[in-house]
């Protein structure tokens, strides 16, 4: 008789068993993020329906400001203390949290004072000014009262309880706005709602694993985290650049074509977010603590690549699927509302896919050569972009942004790669191979484009049909994941 061998975890190396541990971690964090970008994507029907795109871009407007000043605002700490070699010390938390708040509380003063002088030069602004104030106030306030325990988590790669605060906080800001808006029929007011409900959830829920003292705080500590501030400044620096990049249809097509096409933007960046962000995010999220954790690029390096292949997998199917199913959604069920944002929504999918690559490229440069090199390619790339954006939107009009989104991505691939290696096309090859060189990318590519004139040619009887597309989407999408063998392989193990 053959003897049945049953695994024992004891019997696992320390290492094996950390492995193991933090695979179950970035599972859950993975299935909670799943989850609840599904539940927020039939939110975002429901809004898409239900808000104008001058709406959308008074949300989107304030969404960015909020965005860029929390980034002002945490200046690059909550990396540092990830990737810090030792454990950040009590009296550290807490001056840098007292600082973080009076900046927060300054910048909410200096934002409302402007009202004012503002509303004086275009009193057409007011009801949007007025969104905005509440929106970026409560986003800083809650800033760091969330950012430093969830740091202390990361350290730790507490993914399990991260997992399901983060899904149940961006469920509750990015889905019950859909909730509000048919409840109390409040507008985009229903976003700041949203926002404050959020905040509160997660403060609350984060404040059961660490809660830094604030009443500690004393004048003669706030010179001891000062290090903490230099070593994040140009990590601070990269980000900013990095979100100035991201919210360009804010800062060049709002004043050059209004809010309604800030708001086409919004919606097609929404969509990119909820096809591809399930994924890229949490791949951004465990890429920092990971390479950290790694001694040499050697080492470094097939982790990164074997991120891209899977992110890739994943990915690349959902994208062209949801391509095929958004033209019969936006007219069945918007009344072609957002056939201006169509438009934007396929160059924006050819920035998504080599986007995938740059999500983890840029922990893996932080790590690998430091917050300065971080910064100045960042920066590097944000200045090419937005140039080429400008020249674009001159040339082409509102929709040249999304146009240089689609290509300059590949500058700003190019440039992150460059300190890594004495040559790159020895990186680029092998990362270029993971992207575009799958199955599953090829199939789901040449089933959608095929479907797309198939039903066109079958008449306006199809063409609408939102139930047909589903299906049809659903199928694309499983039969690409199968015939990548990592995907069969994860199916067999999961299995076993």
């Amino acid at each position: 008789m053959v003897p049945v061998r049953f695994r024992n975890d004891d019997a696992l190396s320390p290492q094996a068993r950390h492995l193991s541990a933090m695979k179950s971690k970035v599972v859950k964090l993975f299935a909670a993020n799943t989850f609840s970008y599904l539940l927020v994507g039939v939110s975002f029907i429901a809004y898409s329906r239900l808000l104008s795109p001058g709406e959308f871009g008074t949300y989107g407007a304030a969404f960015a400001l909020a965005s860029m000043l929390a980034l002002v605002l945490d200046g690059g700490i909550k990396t540092t203390i990830i990737k810090m070699p030792r454990e950040v010390t009590d009296t550290e938390e807490v001056t840098i949290l007292f600082l973080m708040l009076c900046g927060a509380s300054l910048i909410t003063v200096l934002f409302s004072l402007l009202q004012n002088p503002i509303l004086h030069w275009k009193p057409q602004l007011a009801q949007d000014y007025r969104f905005a104030v509440l929106f970026v106030g409560t986003s800083l306030i809650c800033y760091p009262l969330v950012t430093l325990p969830t740091a202390r988590l990361e350290r730790r790669l507490d993914y399990g309880h991260i997992a399901w605060i983060e899904s149940t906080s961006m469920l509750l800001e990015r889905g019950a706005p859909a909730i509000f808006l048919a409840v109390f029929h409040i507008g985009v007011y229903s976003f700041f709602w949203a926002l404050l409900l959020s905040r509160a959830f997660r403060v609350s829920a984060l404040s059961m694993f660490h809660r830094p003292a604030i009443l500690r705080i004393s004048f003669r500590t706030v010179r001891e985290p000062l290090h903490l501030l230099r070593e994040g400044s140009w990590i601070q620096l990269g980000s900013l650049a990095n979100v100035v990049r991201d919210n360009l249809p804010l800062l060049l097509v709002g004043p050059f074509f209004g809010k309604v096409w800030i708001g086409n933007y919004t919606w097609a960046m929404q969509v990119c977010q909820i096809s591809s962000q399930a994924f890229a995010q949490i791949s951004a999220r465990v890429s920092l603590p990971i390479f950290a954790r790694q001694d040499s690029f050697e080492a470094r390096w097939p982790s990164y690549l074997q991120q891209i292949r899977l992110l890739a997998t994943l990915t690349a199917p959902v994208l062209c699927a949801v391509w095929l199913i958004l033209p019969p959604v936006n007219a069945h069920l918007f009344h072609g509302k957002w056939t201006s944002a169509l438009l934007l929504v396929p160059l924006l999918f050819m920035r998504m896919i080599p986007g995938l690559a740059t999500t983890p490229l840029g922990p893996l440069v932080l790590v690998h050569c430091g917050g300065y090199i971080y910064a100045k390619l960042s920066c590097m790339w944000t200045t090419v972009e937005f140039v080429a954006a400008l020249l674009c939107l001159y040339f082409i009009g509102p929709t040249g942004l999304a146009w240089s989104y689609a290509f300059v991505v590949w500058v700003g691939l190019a440039l992150m790669l460059s300190p890594l290696a004495q040559s790159r096309r020895g990186l680029a090859g092998p990362l270029i191979a993971e992207i575009l060189r799958r199955p599953s990318l090829a199939f789901s590519a040449i089933a959608v484009f095929s479907l797309a004139l198939l039903i066109r040619d079958c008449g306006p009887k199809y063409v609408d049909n939102i139930w047909l597309f589903g299906i049809l989407a659903s199928i694309v999408v499983l039969a690409a994941y199968c015939l990548e063998p990592e995907m069969r392989k994860l199916v067999k193990n999961a299995k076993a």
